[in-house]
């Protein structure tokens, strides 16, 4: 009684926020939150896995002494001082306010007795840095990184302590005191007792390898455990189901320069070969007999494949986990038959009711807010838990590109039927700029294709998850200036909303028609001046010389606004969309001096013409990343109508419709952190542009046709910009090989891409001459801050019966048509 009087009294000392008229006002009440004052070094995020337990929770004086001493035991603080602060006039919440004073900052990192691995290489494996605040247990982590990186280079004698020495100025000296001990390398990997597999089958299972001119044949005891594991699993798989490694022998032999050479020996029991036998159950109520069977694979009577069979009954135990019974208690017992060589099993189910979400919980955002993590995930306290949802939530918040990992937890609630889902993110930027080159747009082969990129945008403005972005675009040839905003919820559905502004001027050529014999140039047999037939005009596939080329200045201004809603269907994710745009143009050109040979252009010479159009999309994606994908497939199809009202001067209908696939070929894990990995990815595109109903031809400008650009379609083909038609079909495949995963990969590509002059061409017409052809490689930034791809393409076509090669623009001859290569920038799309 005595020591809690004590312990009250210099509670209110210490605590001079509490002693407020009322006493005790602070007991009992909810902490709505935990401020610090006096944070330089030390980050808040450091501290949220200790307060962040504490809110919501009532104040009392245990409650306050156990926060208090966590956060003393963080060793960041020399001192602590409290205060309590109402979180409104009635008081009804508290704010725990603590005033703190860190400890001295880390001014120099020394490294002692490292003569094998360079003191720059340490320094890259531990966590502590010069100006941060060292504590025990970021330098108990920091000693073992760097015992890490020594055990894999093969030393597994290596010891490593670590010292902080005050300085006068102070700050502190971190030293990594270290005992290397000898190198072990392997020279040779034996195996005694296998006769059913070879000695090279079994070596090509094992992580650990004999050093020759490609591994340097470290020793590792972790990998060695894993090997062992390993061996046993390769034998378990084929039926030995009783095989083992009973040993590992160790030779060790000092060479001409005293350097240890290890030989490993695997002595293994292979025992006999065992039949699947079947799986019977007990208990089961929920689920029949009939529905669990039918989720084994395996079949009686084949030799056992023990991950076969853990994988059969681990979709029994998946079944009753995806429908909430989680609580659940299934064991198994196994019944082997040494003399028939026959294994079976007898799965025993304790059922329970199913688990219901009493909170879900998000944890680390600090921008992010929580209702716009909450809405991405399908689930809501009082739900029945679902790994499948649990799982696209994850894909949902990954998909946002707003962090940088998500984990969740399922920690048991507050009662037996209750559990909580916790979701622990790790945010990362959002806002960009990006200062950087694109594609000007202009259809000119020999004007500036390049634009200097002024861009700022933030995905997750303000943390509620809305993108806005402004851009300017500037090059000789093309200016622009875009504003963007996108609200990505509406009514708290998943309803988008948007508007888009943007100003462009841009200097375009076109093909003239002054000279005899003049058209009209909407007729099938028209062709414009440079030429003296349209047969002569098809052969140089409609690209008139640059002497027969008008300028012709462009303007215009445009207002869009888009909606679209998502559906979560077994197939994917389904989206809905459209919208509208306003625009105005203006083309100009002096008609005294030039004639165009396009009749729309002709048209709108000289004056402001309204550019109305509609459109709406239907997408379906299955893809595990939409913005780099390892997996899955995506599908679009749009149709736009351009021209509503009858003065406007274009008018006509387009269809794009778009698919691509993605496939995992490998994933090997070559390194603790790197594993080397290879994804196929296929796409095709077919896009149509048909006449408005009521115009019996598509009213449309050059300009606005489908085209090979050689920036996104057929890359390398940049000189077909100006044959443009109303017909495109557009491929490719790719291999993308991450060099450094979600940031940057090695690309290699196949391009195959046509236009032709209309759909009923394309159906009726098409052949494999009108194909552009390209493949390469190069590297692809897969991070919104630098959407870039720079790549190296060969290209060739098909004439006369022969593949034919095109000389490339970098060191190309063209008496050589297989000389040179084309280099190509372009943006890194991932949607449409």
């Amino acid at each position: 009684m005595r020591f809690g009087l004590v312990a009250f009294l210099l509670l209110l000392l210490i605590f001079p926020g509490f002693a407020q008229e009322g006493g005790e006002w602070y007991q009992d009440k909810p902490i709505k939150d935990i401020v610090f004052e006096g944070l330089k070094n030390v980050k808040l995020a450091d501290l949220e896995e200790v307060i962040n337990p504490y809110f919501g929770r009532l104040f009392n004086d245990d409650l306050f002494w156990e926060l208090q001493g966590r956060l003393y035991a963080l060793e960041y603080f020399e001192t602590i001082t409290p205060s309590a602060i109402p979180s409104d006039l009635a008081g009804s919440e508290i704010i725990i306010k603590f005033t703190v004073k860190e400890r001295p900052v880390v001014s120099r990192i020394a490294f002692v007795g490292n003569s094998s691995i360079t003191r720059s290489n340490l320094q890259g494996v531990i966590s502590v840095k010069i100006n941060d605040v060292a504590n025990q247990a970021k330098l108990r982590v920091d000693e073992m990184a760097i015992i890490n990186t020594y055990l894999e280079k093969g030393f597994p004698d290596i010891q490593v302590r670590s010292e902080l020495v005050p300085n006068k100025d102070e700050t502190t000296v971190l030293t990594f005191y270290i005992t290397e001990g000898e190198r072990i390398t392997i020279e040779s990997i034996e195996f005694e007792g296998n006769t059913i597999f070879s000695t090279g089958t079994l070596r090509g299972q094992l992580s650990l390898k004999r050093k020759n001119l490609i591994t340097d044949g470290a020793f590792q005891e972790a990998k060695l455990l894993e090997d062992i594991n390993t061996i046993t699993q390769y034998y378990h798989d084929r039926g030995y189901i009783d095989a083992e490694v009973t040993d590992v022998i160790r030779n060790i032999r000092k060479d001409e320069k005293d350097r240890n050479n290890l030989t490993l020996i695997f002595r293994i029991h292979e025992g006999r070969m065992y039949k699947f036998n079947g799986v019977s159950f007990e208990g089961n109520l929920i689920f029949s007999t009939e529905q669990l069977a039918d989720l084994i694979r395996s079949k009686p009577g084949e030799t056992i494949n023990a991950r076969r069979v853990e994988t059969d009954l681990q979709r029994v135990a998946d079944l009753y986990y995806e429908n909430g019974y989680i609580f659940n208690t299934i064991t198994r017992d196994e019944d082997r038959n040494p003399a028939e060589g026959l294994v079976s099993y007898k799965v025993t189910i304790q059922e329970r009711g199913r688990a219901h979400i009493e909170h879900i919980i998000i944890r680390g955002n600090e921008k992010t807010k929580d209702e716009v993590i909450l809405r991405e995930i399908p689930l809501e306290p009082g739900d029945v838990f679902s790994k499948t949802k649990v799982m696209e939530g994850i894909r949902n918040l990954s998909n946002l590109q707003y962090f940088s990992m998500v984990v969740p937890d399922t920690p048991q609630g507050s009662a037996e039927s209750l559990m909580d889902l916790i979701f622990t993110v790790e945010e990362q930027p959002t806002m960009d700029v990006q200062l950087g080159v694109t594609f000007s747009g202009s259809a000119d082969p020999d004007s500036f294709p390049i634009s200097g990129l002024v861009k700022w945008n933030d995905r997750n403005f303000l943390g509620r998850g809305n993108i806005v972005g402004a851009g300017v675009t500037a090059s000789p040839d093309t200016q622009a200036l875009s504003l963007e905003y996108t609200q990505r919820w509406l009514f708290g559905l998943p309803l988008t909303g948007g508007f888009d502004f943007s100003v462009q001027h841009a200097k375009r050529v076109a093909a003239m028609d002054r000279l005899d014999p003049v058209f009209d140039g909407d007729e099938t047999y028209a062709y414009p001046d440079g030429f003296d037939s349209y047969a002569e005009y098809e052969r140089n596939n409609k690209l008139p010389p640059s002497a027969y080329l008008m300028e012709y200045n462009q303007w215009s201004f445009s207002l869009g606004f888009s909606t679209g809603y998502r559906f979560l269907t077994p197939l994917g994710n389904l989206s809905l969309g459209g919208g509208i745009r306003s625009a105005l143009v203006h083309n100009s050109y002096d008609d005294d001096l030039f004639r165009a040979f396009d009749p729309t252009l002709r048209s709108g010479n000289n004056r402001w013409v309204p550019a109305e159009s509609l459109w709406t999309s239907i997408s379906l994606d299955q893809r595990d990343v939409y913005y780099d994908p390892s997996k899955g497939y995506y599908g679009i199809q749009r149709f736009g109508l351009y021209g509503i009202f009858p003065f406007e001067v274009e008018h006509y209908l387009k269809s794009d419709t778009k698919a691509e696939y993605f496939l995992t070929l490998f994933n090997l894990q070559l390194f603790d952190n790197y594993a080397l990995k290879a994804v196929f990815g296929i796409h095709t595109g077919v896009s149509f542009i048909f006449p408005e109903p009521g115009y019996d031809k598509a009213m449309i400008e050059d300009a606005n046709k489908l085209l090979v650009d050689g920036m996104f379609v057929g890359r390398g083909w940049t000189d077909q910009r100006l044959n443009r038609g109303l017909a495109l079909w557009e491929n490719w495949a790719e291999i993308r090989i991450p060099v450094v995963p979600n940031i940057l990969a090695l690309d290699l590509f196949f391009d195959a891409a046509a236009v032709k002059e209309t759909p009923k061409t394309f159906f009726s017409e098409f052949k494999l001459d009108d194909m552009r052809f390209s493949f390469g490689g190069g590297l692809r930034f897969a991070i919104p801050q630098f959407p870039f791809r720079f790549i190296f393409a060969k290209r060739f076509k098909y004439t006369d019966g022969a593949f034919t090669w095109i000389p490339g623009s970098i060191g190309g001859n063209p008496s050589k048509p297989a000389s040179g290569i084309d280099f190509v920038i372009s943006f890194a799309l991932s949607t449409y």
